[in-house]
């Protein structure tokens, strides 16, 4: 298990990195399996992202451009040690309470795991946004401690990165935000009227959520039924699953 963890980390920092030329981005993270320790060789790479308020539409289609080109994209029967680009939030809805399940303890122990690789600081924000995930823990400050010491690789001062949002920052980006949203919206609208359960899916024009298979209630009853009222710590994260 360590050896596949360890060859998908490597490959998330091969690949993340070059999203540092990708206007507006605020955060780039590792979530989900990956960043609970729980990834296996059937496990894909997924990511959380942050933009800027405005520009959801524009860097959604940079990144999936992006990772397209490379080839590394999740897609159809694609998926196996892939990128998972299936969240993305601007930064002006930060807190993921309204989003959540009644008792998400899922979410909150996802909030805690996620490990930024380019961060210009939002992600403290993210946490301070959505304190209310402290009561689901045994002990309240561990929300603040990543459960993978990985140091973000942001780069402040990226010439392509600064090139794209002064070009993209204006009336042209205005317009090509307003054109892409109106086109990704009425898409990714006819895609989840296929999905049976679409309790993952959140469409809106501050949130990109497509969790197909959604294991928040499933997670829930399994913690329930193995530890009843107790609060989350890792060990008992890991534990869950054996």
């Amino acid at each position: 298990m360590r050896e596949i963890e360890n060859k998908l980390w490597d490959k998330a920092r091969k690949y993340i990195k070059i999203l540092e030329i990708v206007p507006f981005v605020r955060m780039v993270s590792v979530c989900n399996n990956l960043a609970f320790g729980l990834a296996d060789e059937k496990s894909d790479i997924d990511l959380f992202i942050i933009t800027k308020s405005k520009r959801l539409f524009l860097v959604r289609t940079f990144v999936t451009l992006v990772f397209n080109f490379l080839g590394v994209r999740r897609h159809g029967n694609k998926i196996h040690q892939r990128f998972c680009l299936s969240f993305f939030v601007d930064d002006s809805v930060l807190d993921l309470s309204k989003v959540a399940i009644d008792n998400d303890i899922y979410l909150a122990y996802w909030i805690k795991s996620q490990v930024p690789f380019i961060n210009d600081g939002v992600s403290m924000q993210l946490l301070k946004d959505n304190e209310w995930a402290k009561k689901h823990f045994e002990d309240e400050n561990d929300f603040y401690i990543r459960s993978n010491e990985i140091l973000p690789i942001y780069k402040k001062h990226n010439f392509w990165k600064r090139f794209f949002e002064f070009i993209f920052s204006g009336f042209l980006g205005n317009i090509t935000e307003k054109l892409l949203k109106k086109w990704q919206i009425k898409r990714a609208s006819n895609k989840a009227k296929l999905v049976h359960e679409n309790s993952g899916i959140v469409i809106s024009d501050h949130m990109l959520k497509f969790h197909n298979v959604d294991r928040r209630e499933y997670f829930k009853d399994l913690w329930t039924k193995k530890y009843g009222d107790l609060k989350i710590n890792d060990e008992r994260i890991l534990k869950l699953y054996s």
